[in-house]
């Protein structure tokens, strides 16, 4: 009866250090998958931060174009035209 409680003891903790190696290995590449959602986050941050410069320079120089009087609308469909054209 106690060689059979000793195997059984035996298969439980080769279970358990089966299950713990796992558990290890997962909560790596978790924390590796946890890592690269945290780049991408920041990268989207830099993109949209990028954008809104590039939104606020480019109303700067709508702003800027109409008030030297320039037709902005007129010279884009003129180019597109001289484009179509060619």
């Amino acid at each position: 009866m106690q060689k059979l409680a000793q195997e059984q003891n035996d298969k439980i903790e080769k279970v358990n250090r089966e299950r713990k190696y796992h558990q290890q290995n997962t909560a790596y590449e978790l924390n590796a998958l946890s890592m690269q959602w945290n780049e991408l986050c920041q990268k989207n941050i830099d993109i949209k931060v990028a954008c809104a410069s590039v939104e606020t320079h480019l109303n700067e120089l709508r702003r800027e174009a109409t008030e030297r009087g320039w037709n902005l609308d007129a010279i884009t469909e003129n180019e597109q035209s001289a484009n179509s054209e060619s």
